[in-house]
């Protein structure tokens, strides 16, 4: 059963994490840097047409990674004197997208989806140079169109993927080289058979219901791949796949196939307490319900609160960007 479990981040791991990010961003703007790079990531993967279950695993990569180095800074011992190793360390904070492009580099190419290292150097070039035309609300006719968003010089694609390799190696070092994921998505579909929600006995409207709740159980498990609470380093496949059926089931805003909402009966659950069929406690599906619900509805309060800071349409996150949000902060908690 090992492959349909995941290494988890033990209370005393977590609790370093959140000492040693304090350090360096408040808490507010850690969790905004975190959704932001998952969500490029996410967009990454849309455009290299891979897989989403490959995007999903590089998704917990960062996740890992981000528990042993906080805001992707990489702690290195520094060579001694005499060739040895010494206590000092030395920071080195990876810029948030090259960190994003070797966790999608490195699942991608040791799976069944290779990318090539420029096409993934000219996506994070399209992404930047898309989220740079934004930002400096450029018109469709300026001069600089003939070019497009994508290119990249021959220099600058040796320095990005220098880069992305450097980052790559912290990130392998950070997990041990253990970069084995097992994602809860297909166990969602089997438990949702299991109860006969999905492909069981029934009429064409309850049939189409099932289908759709399949869709949202899917819905929640990848949009909590964005969560800042870092469910899947702290809860296994099981657990998220049970709480991703439990409330897709119990959604009442599920279209069913004809596009209607709630036009179909709610899908009927066991009475009784099933998920322990699946090895899951009510505790942790309590939680884990809360927690999957909680990600859309904190994104969008944040989205009101800080739009300029990591929700805007094609945010690509940057230290300059995060550094000048965190002044900002500081004068307003100063005159405030």
């Amino acid at each position: 059963m090992a492959h349909m479990t995941n290494p988890l981040a033990t209370a005393a791991q977590l609790t370093d994490c959140c000492a040693r990010g304090a350090r360096r961003l408040s808490p507010d703007l850690l969790d905004a840097v975190f959704f932001a790079t998952q969500r490029l990531t996410q967009a990454a993967g849309l455009l290299l047409e891979l897989p989403q279950s490959t995007t999903a695993q590089a998704n917990v990569l960062l996740a890992r990674y981000w528990v042993a180095a906080p805001d992707f800074v990489w702690e290195e011992r520094e060579e001694g004197e005499t060739g040895g190793v010494n206590n000092n360390k030395t920071e080195v904070a990876d810029e948030y997208c090259h960190v994003s492009a070797a966790a999608l580099y490195l699942v991608a190419k040791i799976g069944a989806h290779p990318r090539s290292a420029r096409d993934v150097a000219h996506v994070y070039a399209y992404l930047r140079n898309s989220d740079n035309d934004d930002d400096n609300d450029k018109n469709n006719d300026n001069d600089n169109d003939d070019k497009p968003a994508f290119y990249l010089t021959d220099a600058a694609y040796n320095a990005f993927h220098t880069r992305v390799l450097a980052a790559e190696a912290h990130l392998l070092c950070a997990l041990a080289f253990d970069t084995h994921v097992a994602l809860p998505h297909p166990l969602a579909v089997t438990y949702l058979q299991a109860l006969e929600v999905v492909g069981g006995a029934g009429n064409p409207a309850q049939r189409r219901r099932g289908t759709a709740v399949a869709r949202r159980a899917l819905a929640y498990l990848t949009t909590a791949l964005l969560s800042p609470q870092l469910l899947y380093v702290t809860h296994q496949p099981h657990e998220l796949a049970v709480a991703a059926a439990y409330l897709a089931a119990r959604d009442p805003d599920v279209e069913d196939g004809g596009g209607e909402e709630g036009g179909a009966e709610r899908v009927r659950l066991p009475d009784g307490p099933w998920w322990e069929v699946f090895d899951a406690d009510r505790e942790t599906l309590g939680f884990l319900a809360v927690a999957l619900r909680s990600v859309a509805a904190w994104a969008a309060v944040q989205c009101a609160q800080t739009p300029a800071l990591v929700f805007a349409r094609h945010f690509v996150p940057t230290r300059a960007r995060v550094a000048a949000a965190q002044a900002r902060q500081a004068v307003a908690e100063e005159s405030g």
